[in-house]
């Protein structure tokens, strides 16, 4: 880790790209808690450095970089740190980057950053520069008003999910200040988007609205003004009818199979609560067992940005024993 930060201060961009290599390397093989709470300040502001660069390589190895050390360091004042340094900066490339890639890595360091480190109102602002990007139509107009490129569809995708993340951490009031109506239409629209991507995210995203309550509470919300709301009924046919799918252009044997499968687990938690229960199997006998749309998220957060180091954090990180209540 030593020699990998020391590569982040050459003016070789190759020689800085293999640091951060060795860096997200070194961090997702082992917990390195110690050297991050030694060298956060120092290890946020070299990777922001590399962050800010015109390498979309060196970005996007920079954003994981980040999500790293934050998962490393654990919630606490280390995490805050990192979340407040790097939010001008992941929130600018997420929003406006010309790689798609780095976009990317800049929009799943954002949400991680903010799950890990941010506290209400910093976890809102992360929030809402993600739904800028979930809602932009594509338009000249949208880039305007929105102050966001258009984005590519594993862009829109990201941006689902990182602030499908955030919302399984809120409580059913704040929730209900996300403007349900609005949110609900949006991602309504994306179940129709021709990315397969972007179409699942937002069906995660819509199971997890319906699991933390939000759309019950929008439901008597719609009768205390005198009608049930005709938008959940639509969204349930919706994501009926994409788990009945046979076929869609564009789309490989494989693709329409997982399709059908992931939406059918999320109808029925449309239709009656329950989240189709998963069991990760760990090493030493030990398993976690994950049963509610928020955990699911949050395991496939932690899932990417982990890779092969997700057992041996999930084993020894204080962070996800706390995420996941699970002692191993």
């Amino acid at each position: 880790l030593e020699a990998s930060l020391d590569c982040l201060y050459e003016k070789r961009s190759s020689t800085r790209e293999a640091g951060l290599k060795g860096m997200i390397d070194a961090l997702v093989a082992r917990v390195m808690t110690h050297f991050v709470e030694d060298k956060y300040e120092t290890l946020t502001h070299q990777i922001l450095s590399s962050i800010k660069r015109s390498s979309s390589t060196e970005a996007a190895l920079a954003g994981r970089a980040l999500a790293m050390v934050s998962i490393t360091a654990g919630a606490g004042k280390v995490a805050e740190h990192v979340f407040e340094a790097s939010f001008p900066h992941l929130s600018k490339i997420s929003k406006l980057g010309r790689d798609s890639a780095a976009r990317v890595s800049a929009i799943e360091a954002l949400g991680m950053l903010a799950f890990v480190g941010g506290v209400d109102l910093e976890e809102a602002s992360a929030m809402e520069v993600l739904w800028q990007i979930v809602i932009h139509k594509g338009s000249a107009h949208a880039d305007q008003t929105l102050g966001t490129s258009k984005p590519t569809p594993p862009v829109k995708a990201a941006a689902i999910t990182a602030w499908s993340l955030l919302l399984s951490t809120l409580s059913s009031k704040r929730v209900m200040a996300l403007q349900l109506p609005s949110v609900l239409g949006a991602l309504s629209c994306l179940l129709e988007d021709p990315d397969v991507g972007v179409r699942k995210a937002a069906g995660e995203a819509i199971a997890l609205l319906f699991e933390v309550g939000g759309i019950h509470l929008l439901e008597e919300q719609a009768l205390g003004e005198g009608g049930a709301t005709a938008m959940e009924l639509q969204v349930v046919d919706q994501m009926k009818a994409l788990a009945a799918s046979s076929s869609r252009k564009g789309q490989t044997k494989k693709e329409r199979s997982e399709q059908r499968s992931s939406f059918r687990d999320m109808v029925a938690t449309l239709q009656g609560g329950a989240c189709h229960e998963t069991c990760v199997k760990l090493k030493h006998g030990d398993s976690l067992k994950i049963s509610t749309w928020s955990q699911t998220v949050q395991l496939n957060a932690f899932r990417s940005l982990l890779g092969e180091g997700f057992q041996r954090h999930l084993q020894e990180n204080d962070l996800l024993h706390q995420v996941f209540n699970f002692a191993p």
